[in-house]
């Protein structure tokens, strides 16, 4: 099967895992929204953020280096293995005795037992990181997408019932710790490759570490750089204001995991198939990001500007003050977009050090703004948020220009198109608000506001932007294609 078909077909498999997975997820984010409190959500956010930022290095420090390297042997896979499982139980060890202080810290005792029942699921993700590389690896995106729709929707059963039964808080863990286990135990009973096993021969291993070093280097400081926010914002700004800015990322984030997550999970595997060759290389790098670029704007730009209607509708008015960081972020996804393909392509030619730098220097960024403002409110927050998501993509787009001498030009001629449609729809949508009677039914209101958005940056599109749409048409038609 030819490439190109390949990762169409992979495209579709990883959308339907995003989307599924994700509609799960925010059904079970309106439910247990309606039935706990912003303070719950704010406990449950700086504890998760914790273990999210130790299962950089238990879950994904041979993953890329597994899917990019261009043989990978059982023994490659073996040792990653046995030593992922070695990592985990020492990276929870270290979360057991961090978690107490970690509550002090924030004022609130909740986090130190919610954190050690959270840091459980690494036990579990870690070791099966490996097993999901091959499965990447191989375009298997189908068996990952059975994974995750099942692991989704276990959890978010778990959760929901424990939350109506009074549960509370731990409704939250129960329903993410499930959510791991069900996603492993998938992925374990359906493996269609030779079993992982243990071994003491960690040779192979030591070839990966070379790329394996810089590329979590590179991920654990662009991940930081959130977790970190996130704590700050609970510390200095209490559990409610986090609570609300948990909110707010999860339904942005949520969007993001329907519709980006299936363009960068396909990205890094297919273009590490097209390395030797630069120019189908450069030619696929181009087409991704129009094709990001005109699917993912629009509904990003609806999101924001109905924040409001949304919020009041599927969350209530005690999560209103959610509403203009929902409409901020939604807005910064714009910069996401067009940076979205930049990092697989660098690290897909081995220049994953430039990846590592860039995270790095937006890390220190974000320490050194944060230490120096001590954030006063939530604006500020928002600014520095902000001025790092700016501030990669220049620095992404500098890269580029080094590298593949891709003029800074042509990259933000490859969004502007979509770009500009959706700032129109933005516009249209304010503008038909202004008139609209607010004694109107709300679900009426966000029909109409949604209708005159879409046709706005559908008649943009077209009439200024026909180009962008040209990637997205041959991919339907090599999908419909026979082999």
């Amino acid at each position: 099967m030819a490439l190109r078909e390949t990762a169409a077909k992979s495209f579709l498999w990883t959308a339907l895992e995003s989307g599924s997975a994700s509609l799960i997820a925010f059904v079970s984010l309106v439910v247990l929204a309606k039935l706990l409190q912003p303070s719950d959500f704010g406990v449950f956010s700086v504890s998760l953020a914790t273990v999210e930022i130790a299962a950089i290095f238990t879950n994904m420090i041979f993953h890329d280096a597994l899917v990019q390297r261009h043989v990978a042997t059982e023994s490659h896979f073996n040792g990653a293995f046995t030593i992922s499982i070695v990592l985990s139980l020492f990276v929870y060890a270290v979360l057991w005795f961090a978690f107490p202080y970690l509550a002090s810290l924030i004022q609130d005792e909740r986090v130190s037992d919610v954190g050690r029942v959270l840091g459980l699921g690494l036990l579990v993700t870690g070791p099966t990181a490996i097993l999901a590389a091959r499965h990447t690896r191989e375009f298997a995106f189908r068996l990952l997408a059975m994974r995750t729709m099942a692991g989704r929707l276990g959890g978010s059963i778990l959760g929901i019932v424990s939350a109506v039964l009074g549960f509370g808080l731990w409704s939250l863990v129960i329903q993410h710790v499930a959510i791991m286990i069900l996603s492993a135990l998938t992925l374990l009973l359906r493996n269609p490759y030779q079993r992982l096993r243990l071994t003491t021969d960690f040779r192979p291993v030591g070839e990966l570490l070379g790329y394996s070093i810089a590329a979590i280097t590179a991920l654990a400081a662009g991940f930081l750089t959130k977790r970190i926010f996130v704590l700050c914002v609970g510390s200095f700004l209490g559990t409610d204001i986090a609570g609300f800015f948990n909110l707010a990322f999860r339904l942005v984030d949520t969007v993001w995991a329907m519709l980006g997550s299936a363009v960068s999970q396909v990205l890094l595997p297919t273009l590490s198939r097209l390395q030797e060759d630069r120019r189908r290389l450069l030619s696929a790098y181009r087409a991704s990001v129009k094709v990001a670029s005109a699917i993912l704007y629009p509904p990003f730009a609806a999101l924001g500007v109905l924040a409001p209607e949304i919020i009041e509708v599927l969350f209530g008015r005690k999560w209103m003050p959610a509403s203009p960081y929902v409409f901020m972020l939604s807005l910064l996804t714009f910069i996401q977009i067009a940076r979205l393909s930049a990092a697989p392509l660098l690290s897909t030619i081995g220049h994953v050090k430039d990846v590592c730098r860039i995270n790095a220097s937006i890390l220190f960024y974000m320490v050194g703004a944060i230490a120096l403002t001590r954030l006063p409110g939530d604006f500020v927050a928002l600014a520095i948020w902000s001025g790092s998501e700016i501030l990669m993509l220049a620095s992404l787009a500098f890269a580029l220009n080094r590298r593949f001498e891709i003029p800074i030009s042509t990259q933000l001629g490859d969004i502007l198109p979509p770009l500009c449609a959706a700032l129109a729809m933005i516009a249209s949508i304010h503008v038909v608000r202004a008139f609209t009677p607010v004694e109107w039914d709300i679900r009426l209101r966000l029909l109409e506001f949604g209708l005159t958005g879409a046709l706005t940056y559908l008649v943009f599109l077209f009439v200024f932007g026909r180009r962008s749409i040209d990637p997205i048409v041959g991919m339907a038609r090599v999908l419909r294609a026979k082999e």
